[in-house]
């Protein structure tokens, strides 16, 4: 399997490409506050270069179009030598890269748009604003690295903006709690990520993606698993997987737009982005990508339950995005890797306008969140309902619309994987068909708790009136879970909802119409234009797939399930609500067990938070107090002490000097003859 073609361009015109959002943070951050029209100006500015910057990524991609090369490229000098080790500050621009930056600067400077609307009447609208535009910085860099030490430096980078995001009202100790956990937790996947960079370098001698793409078939194949298990490791971490997801969720405490751009668009989908890019490592890696696979499988499958009892509509889209990541995981393993992309760019479009749509009912409800107090919306705000109408039935699969392609060529290519996990059985089937049929289950959740998304929060009647929240003095209400509502500038608690300015609503509008027909448009075009980043086996013609009756039965299944999935929703909670208690009463076990989200995060602090608490409490007391702060806290009566007894001999008295040297003459005079 080739990455790319080898022939490139240079194009100094990429560096650019993540200047712009950089100059554009250090700009909003700089600039000197004036009061409320420095605030709103921010946001202004801000979305002014990620417009510009999406501007050159469409120039990039046309040129790259039409120069009939595989790359552009652009070094600005050796970044470092060390040894064998040279590494250089450089870009490349092939079509996976740009497809990523189109996806990240676009719909990136959507979110910007939107966010002036959300943002309003927030007093820290400049810091937030910098900080968005330092995200799309690092993504770019994460994207556009041409080897794994500079994809690294733009990791990081969105790890810590991540951080800054998710806590940006840090006053709120749960919003604190959440940026920390994010940060903590991906962490570890680093780990693993740095382990897979030292593992190809010592091996291989590289780290640059062209040079280890010609040389990875030299390597051992137990070096290669090695190495691909490594960065799967990082990839997990990233991109919320079965053990690594429990951030993700939590991180909704950030605002709306933050919950859009990072947790939908862009930063959860680096994890499949470096595996796509380092697909000749993977495709070369068979044990590793059937694990891949089964833990895709996994995740999607227990996100999606958890998502099934959720009020919160944040938490119902957050374990969506995880179950979704499952989905895309799931293509990787398969080797189909622009199949995954492909769901990378539909879920990009329909998940940043269900958040979106998300954030827009909470502006118009005054700042609830809980779907059991919404209700009959769909005439208080028309706008946000049809366009978060259009993305939901998008999720769901409903056919010919664009997460129906992406998902339904995700879950084909599992099913007619032929590598290592078609060969490997339980219960005398593959592990490729298993994890089709638990994908397929999981296709049907998805449209379910989507479509109950969509029943409780935009029809029925308005059960908003019952009850109030507490006002909160930073202008932000935040429930026990630490999510978000805001509530600066849409005025006071109660009343009837009401619609969200034209700089919310027009970016869901041009979300939704993405939403619905890009996969039917664009959809075989993206995977023939991702091609090089699939295995050879697995890139089957469109006219040869529309002539294969097993794939066409798969396609009525795909089809099936999300219409049966849409159809109980409806009858659930549009014509017999009363069965959601009864099952709750028949099944409280199960019911517990999903409200409570499978008590994940109780088993994580009983056998991880709870004894490293321990454990540092104990090394604080016996080492930091006992040892460190004691040889100080010594050091310094010592030193006290020895000052006492200077200042006693400093009397002042001219005959206590005499009496001193006279003394230290007869003791010198004493020493001299004895030796």
């Amino acid at each position: 399997m080739s990455s790319a073609t080898s022939a490139t361009m240079d194009f100094p015109i990429l560096g650019l490409l993540p200047l712009l959002p950089l100059l554009g943070s250090i700009f909003v951050f700089l600039r000197r506050d004036k009061g409320e029209l420095t605030q709103k100006a921010s946001g202004w500015f801000a979305t002014t270069f990620a417009v510009a910057a999406f501007a050159v990524a469409l120039f990039s991609f046309t040129v790259l179009n039409g120069s009939g090369v595989g790359a552009l490229s652009y070094t600005f000098q050796p970044w470092f030598h060390v040894g064998d080790l040279k590494v250089n500050f450089g870009f490349r621009f092939d079509n996976l890269t740009a497809v990523m930056c189109l996806i990240i600067t676009g719909v990136g400077s959507l979110i910007h748009l939107y966010a002036i609307g959300y943002m309003e009447g927030d007093p820290h609208r400049k810091r937030f604003f910098s900080y968005l535009n330092l995200f799309l910085f690092a993504m770019l860099l994460l994207v556009l690295g041409d080897n794994l030490l500079m994809m690294f430096v733009g990791w990081e980078g969105v790890g810590l903006c991540s951080y800054l995001l998710i806590g940006f009202w840090h006053k709120e100790m749960p919003n604190a709690v959440a940026g920390q956990k994010a940060f903590v937790v991906n962490r570890i996947g680093d780990a693993g990520f740095l382990m897979g960079i030292f593992t190809l370098f010592w091996m291989a001698g590289t780290v640059t993606f062209t040079e280890l793409a010609s040389g990875v078939s030299a390597l051992p194949p137990g070096v290669i698993e090695f190495a691909a298990f490594a960065l799967f490791v990082g990839a997990m971490g990233k991109s919320a997987q079965i053990p690594l997801y429990i951030w993700l969720p939590d991180a909704m405490a950030g605002p709306t737009p933050v919950s859009a751009l990072i947790h939908a668009a862009t930063m959860v989908t680096a994890g499949i982005y470096m595996i796509a890019r380092t697909g000749f490592l993977f495709a070369a890696a068979p044990t590793t990508s059937m694990i891949i696979m089964i833990i895709g499988s996994l995740t999607a499958l227990v996100a999606a339950t958890i998502a099934l009892v959720q009020w919160d509509i944040k938490k119902v889209l957050a374990y969506s995005t995880v179950s979704q990541l499952g989905f895309m995981f799931m293509a990787m393993g398969a080797g189909a890797y622009s199949n995954g992309m492909f769901h990378v760019v539909t879920h990009a479009f329909f998940k940043a306008c269900l958040f979106m749509g998300a954030g827009s009912v909470i502006i118009g409800c005054h700042h609830e969140q809980d779907m059991r107090r919404f209700g009959g919306l769909r005439k208080y705000m028309p706008w946000t309902f049809a366009t978060y109408f259009v993305a939901t039935l998008a999720i769901a699969g409903f056919p010919f619309l664009s997460g129906f392609f992406s998902k339904d060529a995700i879950l084909w290519t599992v099913f007619s994987a032929d590598n290592l996990s078609a060969e490997v059985t339980f219960l005398g089937f593959p592990v490729n068909q298993i994890c089709w049929g638990v994908g397929a289950f999981t296709a049907l959740l998805t449209a379910f708790y989507m479509t109950r998304s969509l029943m409780l929060t935009f029809f029925g009647s308005y059960r908003g009136h019952d009850g109030h929240h507490d006002h909160h003095s930073d202008g932000h209400h935040h429930d026990s879970h630490g999510s978000d509502t805001h509530s600066a500038s849409h005025g006071a608690h109660g009343g009837d909802p009401h619609e969200s300015p034209w700089v919310v609503t027009v970016p869901l509008a041009l979300l939704a119409v993405l939403s619905a027909g890009f996969g039917y448009l664009y959809g075989h075009d993206l995977i023939h234009f991702l091609g090089a980043w699939t295995r050879p086996d697995m890139l089957t013609p469109h006219e040869e797939l529309a002539k294969n009756p097993l794939y066409h039965t798969l396609e009525l299944v795909s089809i099936g399930i999300a219409l049966v999935g849409i159809g109980l929703a409806v009858f659930v909670y549009a014509v017999q609500p009363k069965i959601v208690q009864s099952l709750a009463h028949a099944l409280p076990g199960l019911y517990q067990a999903l409200s409570n989200k499978w008590w994940v995060d109780e088993l994580y602090d009983l056998i991880v938070v709870r004894p490293l608490r321990t454990v540092s409490g104990l090394l604080f007391t016996l080492i930091d107090r006992a040892v460190i702060d004691s040889s100080v806290n010594g050091a310094g009566m010592v030193v006290e002490a020895s000052g006492d007894v200077v200042h006693r001999v400093h009397t002042g008295h001219l005959s206590a000097y005499l009496l001193w040297m006279f003394a230290g003459s007869v003791a010198f005079a004493v020493i001299w003859f004895l030796l």
